[in-house]
């Protein structure tokens, strides 16, 4: 059986479960199809396969009972139902589906980062309550067949430490002010901030508290825009203390702040309009991925693309458009082109003059 088979199969027996304990009698072959189909799970499938299935269930350790029902065409046929004993006198009904088992897998990878928070723990009770469902047996095969589904690259495992975790969840459930020691890319050394979080960003495998920056006795933030959200990379704060100093929760969320941006990045300046062409070559790409989360695409005679965004900061754009080299090429504003030829210049030029000699000194791959 390949991979697929198996995994639909598994999808099959994990509704079989659910419909089992959930049934008040026996359920014949034909009333376990129509419910499958009920669920989606199936379109059509033989009465063999039904059968199948559920030898699969009394190999993995549940008690199955086989027994005899009427039909509605008043046929003895064989019904199953399953009943306590043979070890399995702990099962209870079900409190987990199947796609949320599988569901489960996923998430356990994408939330590694938040082990010790009240996410993870979340991940870990929804855990508990599979085991009280699912035999040793049939978990080994679910973790069997994992490979089905990676995700790269993999989250680092206990990354962040759990007091630092709390202390932020803590101050974004409860409003209030939060004092970190934190690490900026230019700094050598832990500065002190006061800042007021509203959000735990997960972006790229890495952590960052969405939040502003509150304003200091004494100082009037000149240079600084107190109402602009910032991201603090959680790898570095280094300390994290809640205050009893309680705040207003800013007007707009951050999902919708994000909504604007590739990244995470944001701005002082307000967003401009851009009009990007992509090449026929990175059409596709631009738009599955897509480019930007608020692109309006026309489509060009050719098989190539422009990309009209309404909202887009030139910061962040920049080394986005720049990573594309020449499939792409920007309309509009014209100040932006200008930029990039300038920058596109200053890197050919830095090659142009590059000392063959060091090339020859560069290490050798593989």
């Amino acid at each position: 059986m390949d991979s697929i088979s198996r995994h639909e199969q598994l999808l099959r027996v994990f509704h079989l479960i659910d419909i089992l304990f959930g049934a008040r009698q026996p359920l014949t072959t034909a009333e376990l199809k129509e419910r499958l189909q009920e669920r989606g799970v199936i379109d059509d499938m033989s009465d063999k396969s039904i059968r199948r299935d559920v030898e699969f269930l009394e190999r993995f350790g549940y008690a199955v009972k086989e027994s005899k029902k009427r039909s509605p065409k008043g046929v003895n046929v064989q019904a199953w139902a399953i009943q306590p004993g043979r070890g399995a006198a702990e099962l209870q009904p079900p409190a987990i589906t199947l796609p949320e088992l599988l569901s489960l897998a996923v998430a356990r990878d994408f939330l590694t980062p938040l082990a010790g928070t009240v996410y993870w723990r979340g991940i870990a009770q929804v855990i508990d309550k599979l085991e009280k469902v699912a035999t040793p047996e049939l978990l080994a095969y679910v973790h069997e067949h994992q490979e089905g589904l990676v995700v790269h690259p993999r989250p680092t495992t206990g990354k962040y430490r759990s007091k630092t975790l709390n202390a932020v969840h803590r101050a974004i459930r409860g409003s209030r002010e939060l004092e970190i020691r934190y690490t900026g890319v230019a700094d050598r050394s832990p500065r002190r901030s006061v800042i007021r979080p509203e959000a735990l960003v997960l972006y790229d495998g890495s952590v960052y508290v969405a939040a502003y920056r509150a304003a200091a006795a004494g100082r009037s933030g000149r240079g600084r825009d107190p109402d602009a959200i910032r991201f603090f990379k959680l790898d570095r704060v280094t300390d994290a203390r809640v205050t009893s100093r309680t705040f207003d929760r800013g007007p707009t969320p951050v999902a919708e702040l994000l909504a604007d941006s590739i990244t995470i990045f944001r701005a002082a300046e307000p967003p401009r309009r851009y009009r990007i062409r992509v090449e026929p070559t990175l059409a596709r790409w631009a738009v599955e991925k897509p480019f930007h989360p608020r692109q309006r695409v026309r489509r060009q005679p050719d098989g190539g693309l422009v990309l009209e965004i309404e909202r887009a900061w030139d910061g962040e754009m920049l080394p986005q458009l720049l990573a594309l080299g020449d499939a792409v090429e920007v309309l509009e504003p014209a100040d932006m082109r200008d930029r990039i030829a300038d920058t596109a210049a200053a890197v050919a030029a830095r090659y142009a003059v590059r000392p063959r000699a060091a090339v020859s000194r560069l290490p050798a791959s593989g």
